[in-house]
């Protein structure tokens, strides 16, 4: 029973995968349930063993990215550090796990959540939110503990969260910088502009 589970999560990770693939090349709406089925050489009901229909696989895709990103963020909010060094680890592993995933992730960036059906939609969303707060939480310690300086939590977190999400669309894994590097060099820029000017000008 063990291996036949294991087998089946292999297949659905599979079916996943060349999911995003298919829709990253030719967007969500534009995509088959034929074609991902001829990307992975099996047939349409072997896809429909795992997912009820495309928008299944959308949702499952946006379920596994939010959950991986969540799980991540949630160990770095525990662990006892300074705001701002909580900050640097969250963006430096949102650009680990986008690097290592970037068909699956430039699927979530490209917010083709209004394609799923509502309920579903409302549960992404709300994944979505709850990823976004922890950042607001984030900046707002660091004010409050003097290491931030920010007239707007929401709209600081934005900026953050703005320059990272557009890194699947343009992120190549053969080009000349890892996936650290940029971690590291965006974790640098975005941090160092929320800090407070004396704090900053001590970091230079």
């Amino acid at each position: 029973m063990a291996k036949r589970t294991e087998r089946q999560e292999a297949r659905r990770e599979q079916i996943l995968s060349g999911a995003a693939r298919v829709f990253s090349r030719k967007g969500y709406h534009a995509s088959t349930v034929d074609e991902i089925a001829k990307e992975l050489g099996l047939t349409k009901a072997s896809i429909y063993y795992y997912v009820s229909d495309k928008s299944d696989l959308l949702y499952q895709l946006y379920k596994r990215a939010m959950t991986m990103l969540l799980e991540s963020q949630a160990e770095i909010m525990a662990r006892p550090d300074p705001p701002d060094a909580k900050l640097r680890a969250m963006i430096e592993e949102y650009v680990r796990i986008v690097g290592g995933a970037t068909a699956m992730y430039s699927v979530v960036v490209l917010r083709e959540h209004h394609a799923l059906p509502p309920r579903k939609r409302k549960e992404i969303i709300a994944l979505r939110d709850q990823y976004e707060q922890s950042y607001q939480q984030c900046i707002q310690e660091g004010i409050e503990q003097g290491i931030f300086e920010a007239q707007d939590v929401k709209m600081a977190s934005f900026v953050v969260l703005g320059a990272l999400n557009w890194i699947p669309n343009w992120y190549n894994p053969r080009g000349a910088l890892s996936k650290e590097q940029i971690g590291r060099m965006f974790s640098e820029q975005l941090v160092r502009g929320l800090l407070r000017r004396d704090e900053s000008t001590s970091e230079s």
